[in-house]
């Protein structure tokens, strides 16, 4: 049962907020508990030291999408390693680079935010998520579909803030620890969760947004090797220009709108 309540925790976080507030993580790991005994058909207890060791989860979730981001960062984008100060130069000047117009979220970078392609589907977003919750058939996100599918916003958000963590440790040139802690990071989660509810917005009915995280469930299931469950609204193509059109749509409300 604490397993299971463990995990029902970890996607109540992934779905509310993954930086909760102390009356919030006592609220939602009873939740959990409750959820969990359910599910188990069982009726038990819990006490204070049931629930610190749910809440501990808090942390972790948190720990394992940054720990995830970092090799990944590294290698996508380019940042090297080296005592040479032309490749450390080179290094803090990209980071400056992504970090303009939050120039990582896109898969392809123009010279800028207008020549920007691909929102939201820069690889690393993906297999991070692959990563943390797609591991294998029997990975959270899998085995709690009902939770993951469509990806959850506040996690896809989380994903985005983890990448952008590990782009600022290398901000001197070479990579140095930087904490994922809430007093840091808090704030850049909300101002990415709130462009993706404004690029949501952008979006009107054609719901790109909820289509975006239906795919990135998809692509999950597929690195896990679980067979992709296709809905009838799911098979219906997006016209190009429509996308393109959102896209437009949610980068001019940027450029008016405080981020």
């Amino acid at each position: 049962v604490l397993e299971t309540a463990i995990e029902i925790y970890c996607a109540i976080l992934l779905m509310e907020n993954p930086f909760p507030s102390s009356v919030q993580e006592v609220d939602w790991a009873k939740k959990a508990w409750t959820l969990a005994c359910h599910h188990h058909n069982i009726k038990l207890t819990n006490d204070a030291g049931i629930l610190k060791l749910i809440m501990a989860r808090s942390m972790h979730i948190r720990g394992q999408f940054k720990s995830r981001a970092r090799p990944i960062v590294a290698t996508l984008f380019g940042f090297e390693m080296s005592a040479d100060k032309a490749v450390q130069t080179k290094n803090r000047l990209l980071v400056s680079e992504l970090k303009e117009d939050s120039a990582f979220i896109f898969r392809t970078h123009g010279s800028s935010l207008d020549e920007h392609t691909g929102l939201y589907t820069n690889p690393a977003i993906q297999q991070i998520i692959n990563e943390v919750l797609f591991k294998n058939k029997s990975d959270d996100a899998i085995k709690w579909e009902k939770y993951y599918n469509p990806f959850p916003t506040v996690a896809f958000a989380l994903t985005l803030t983890a990448i952008e963590c590990a782009i600022d440790e290398w901000a001197s040139g070479s990579r140095e620890m930087i904490t994922f802690k809430e007093d840091d990071y808090s704030g850049v989660f909300s101002s990415h969760l709130a462009s993706l509810n404004k690029f949501s917005k952008a979006a009107g009915e054609l719901d790109l947004l909820k289509k975006l995280l239906e795919q990135v469930y998809s692509m999950g299931c597929i690195h896990a090797g679980v067979t992709v469950k296709t809905t009838k609204d799911q098979k219906k193509a997006i016209p190009s220009r429509a996308f393109l059109n959102a896209i437009r749509d949610y980068q001019m409300a940027d450029n008016t709108d405080s981020y």
